[in-house]
Formats: structure tokens, sequence, C-alpha cells
């Protein structure tokens, strides 16, 4: 071969006589490329990166819990609005009462009524949705609620709305209410009074425990109706219905007083039966038949106020946004047992309880 520049340069190949491979078979898919493989410093650093940021926003969650916790048991009571509008002339209050009446319900209502009486608002809206509770505590309700027409320098009308049930204790506290609303559906009444005290002396007697009490000599009615562990006498008998109708005399002439009826005419009413709505309108336990709206309406009526005034609700300390964390005041306490707790649980479990509560009875 002449190496000589004037030598011309060698043919192309031609790409006809090379062997091409064959196509690959028909369904076939070819392996997916190998993963990185990663350093296990890179693993490490991602895992502890996670539990960092895990940990900080646990953190926040804890201080925002424990911060409305706070605020919550340190709050007093407050009002919501519960309906926008002017309060150039006054505002309206709604009060609500509703659940069982208990001395936690007492105590949320003396409260609130101070908050009243220190910023009086025009007129007040009793909302009662309760089938009554505790004797003490309905009257130290009705007690707490006679405030507003005594205590501001003018009387606060006071409006009672009675929604689904406003029985027994429920209706005890609405007595001396201006006026008295009750709801189509809802159901009143039950004005009496029972009494109802455990006893386990047969299911000691089938366990084989016997229970010694012991009284100071000259003390010998202590154990009267007082003691679940042995069976009921007479002389029990006798000591609870005394109380019960001592009681019974109060309710009455709570209702006389507070519907202006003649002793006769109370007690007409105080069968302890239940009084749908109608029925309470022709007895005279209610004045008219109407929802919220109808006894707020009236309560701007009875304040002189106009048709735009701002209507708001007391809230309980502790609700809103620390409701729905499960937060309460009494969360914090830790039950513990040991045999005083037994001891003052029995004594307890042995006491008379009188109650404005509701029952199903059967009018005569």
């Amino acid at each position: 071969m002449s190496n000589s520049p004037d030598a011309s340069p060698p043919p192309p190949i031609d790409p006809t006589g090379v062997a091409t491979p064959p196509p690959p078979p028909p369904g076939y898919y070819p392996p997916p490329p190998a993963p990185e493989r990663k350093g296990l410093g890179a693993v490490v650093l991602r895992v502890g990166l996670s539990v960092v940021v895990s940990l900080f926003l646990l953190s926040i969650i804890a201080n925002v819990y424990q911060a409305v916790l706070i605020a919550g048991l340190t709050t007093g009571l407050q009002e919501d609005t519960f309906i926008e509008g002017s309060a150039e002339d006054g505002r309206v209050v709604i009060l609500p009462v509703e659940g069982a009446i208990d001395d936690t319900m007492a105590r949320y209502v003396r409260e609130a009524v101070d908050h009243l009486v220190a910023d009086p608002p025009a007129a007040v809206v009793l909302r009662v949705v309760s089938g009554g509770g505790g004797v003490t505590a309905s009257d130290e309700i009705w007690h707490q609620l006679g405030r507003l027409a005594s205590e501001p320098e003018q009387p606060v009308p006071v409006i009672a709305s009675f929604g689904s049930v406003a029985a027994s204790g429920g209706y005890y506290i609405a007595a001396d209410a201006d006026q008295i609303v009750c709801e189509r559906t809802g159901i009143t009444g039950s004005i009496g009074v029972i009494a109802q005290v455990p006893n386990v002396a047969g299911l000691f007697d089938k366990v084989g425990v016997e229970m010694h009490t012991v009284t100071a000599a000259g003390s010998d009615e202590k154990d009267l109706a007082n003691n679940p562990f042995r069976t009921w006498t007479p002389a029990d008998e006798s000591v609870v219905q005394g109380l019960v109708d001592t009681m019974y005399e109060q309710f009455v002439e709570v209702v006389a007083q507070g519907r202006s009826f003649t002793d006769e005419q109370a007690r007409e009413v105080a069968t302890g039966a239940i009084y749908t709505a109608d029925e309470a309108l022709s007895a005279g336990l209610v004045d008219s038949i109407g929802y919220l709206d109808d006894a707020i309406a009236l309560a701007r009526t009875q304040a002189n106020l106009p048709s735009d005034t701002r209507v708001t609700r007391v809230r309980k300390p502790g609700a809103g946004l620390l409701g729905l964390l499960g937060a309460t005041a009494s969360s914090t306490s830790t039950f513990q047992w040991s045999p005083d707790t037994a001891r003052r649980w029995l004594d307890d479990f042995g006491q008379v309880r009188l109650a404005y509560l509701t029952q199903w009875v059967d009018r005569p």
C-alpha cells in the first residue's frame, strides 16, 4: 500500500453486510434499573430529621393545649354573640340551664348572676332544658335568679324559654319568671318530690357480709333512714316521708308565688303529673307556646328594646376550644382507691337524696 499523500481514502463500509441483533420476543420487558445505593449516613440523617420535626410539632401542640387549658380554667364567665345587633339601648342575655340540676349547675348560675348583676342587661332569657335534679340545687338557682329583680338599679325582666323538657326542678327554677314560653313539643310540670335511698342488706346477706352500726346513747334516731345495710322499718319510712312532705310544701309555695295561684290552684297542678305544652297552657303553668326566638322577641318587648337589639349567650368556663380538647376543671385530679375512699363511698351511698326530679306518674 502506498503511503503517498496522493493516495485515495478507503471506500465506506456497506452496512447491509453487518448482522443486527434480533428484536425481543413479544411480552418481554427489560428489568428496571437497579436502585441507587445510598450510604448509611444518609439514611441516619433522614431518620434523625424526621424525629426532630415530629418532636418539634408535638411540643407545639402540647404548649397550645396547656395554654388553652390554663386560659379555660382561669377565665370566668363570658358572653358570646348569639344574634348580631345594636347594644345602644342595652342587650338581651340568654342564660342556659341545660342538663341535670346539681351543685355544679347551681354554682354556674350563681357566677352567671354575679356577672349579670355587675353588668346588668336589659332583659334575660332563661333557657331551660332540664328534667330537674337536687332539691337544694334547684332552690339555690331559684334564689340566685331572684337577685336579678332586686339587686340591679333597675329590675331585669326574666323570660323563661322551655325546650324539650323543663319539668320538676326545671320548672321550679323558672316559676318566678315574668313570662314562660314553652315549645309546642316540650313537656313540663312533674311538680313534686321524690326520695330514693338504696339498700344493700339483701346483697350483703348473700355474700356473707355483716355491717355493725353503733349509735351514741340518746341518739337512737341517728340510724333511721340512713343505714343501707339493714332492712327498713316503719320508723325509717316516717323520717323520709316527713322530709319529702316538707320539700313538697316548699315547691307548692314557689309555684303559687310565681304563677299568682291560690294554694288550692297550686295543689291542683302539683300532683307530680307531666304536662304537654297545651295542657300546661290550659293549667296556667306557662303563658304561651313558642320557640327561643319568640322568647327573645318577648324579652325585647318587655324591656322596650328595638327588634334589632343584640343578643348574647352566657358561656360556661372551659367551653369552646377547651371543651373540644376534652379538658375540664376536674380532669387534673387523680382518683386513688383506699379504705377511706371506700368508707366515704359507703357513707354517701346511704344518704337520703331528695330530688325535684321528673318521674313518669299516671294522672288520676
